[in-house]
């Protein structure tokens, strides 16, 4: 999915949590508290490969006078999947085992801010497992560095419903942020 899809998703969720108090797992009450770092969570685990993309779109033309279209499928074709940098920066928040390990910890050690934040980064890892065909999430990441889901269906890839799926994300993130917008607004004029 798309990164904005995951933030309005965690922000819809939050604000639901926050604004009934009850449902969506009320043996949760992280999201309810913090609901800025459940959100925050949902951008977190996109962050690494944003950066690294920027950095491979401006390094590999400049440096190695690659063409843009060329560096992107260096940087998707190759280094995504072979280079240990990019593979620990895109899994590790990505990475249920991970995630799981540090709501634990958060839970366990009384810190509702990292409970909420792995939390938000699990829904987003759940959420990208079924909507990547073979470029998910490496499910046991850091034990390990091959497995990943194979879906049937992509958000992106025309050859597995990308077509579909793509409008449907995009359409998701429009309303889910609208709506998110006009209840912000409502809160605003309403205090």
């Amino acid at each position: 999915m798309i990164t904005s899809t995951h933030v309005v998703t965690n922000a819809l969720i939050a604000r639901h949590r926050r604004k009934r108090g009850k449902g969506l797992g009320d043996s949760l009450p992280e999201l309810s508290s913090q609901p800025g770092w459940f959100t925050i969570g949902g951008f977190a685990p996109d962050v690494g490969l944003i950066l690294l993309t920027i950095g491979a779109g401006i390094y590999f033309p400049q440096v190695r006078g690659m063409t843009r279209g060329e560096a992107m499928e260096h940087a998707f074709g190759t280094l995504f999947f072979e280079d240990p940098t990019w593979i620990t920066i895109q899994n590790t928040l990505h990475s249920p085992v991970v995630v799981s390990g540090l709501a634990a910890l958060g839970r366990f050690t009384d810190r509702p801010k990292l409970t909420a934040f792995a939390l938000g980064c699990l829904l987003h890892t759940t959420m990208d497992i079924p909507v990547h065909h073979d470029d998910g999430p490496l499910v046991f990441f850091p034990f390990n560095w091959d497995y990943r889901v194979e879906s049937p269906v992509s958000y992106w890839d025309r050859d597995h419903y990308g077509n579909i799926v793509g409008p449907i994300d995009i359409a998701f993130t429009v309303l889910g942020g609208a709506y998110l917008a006009r209840q912000l607004i409502r809160d605003r004029r309403a205090s």
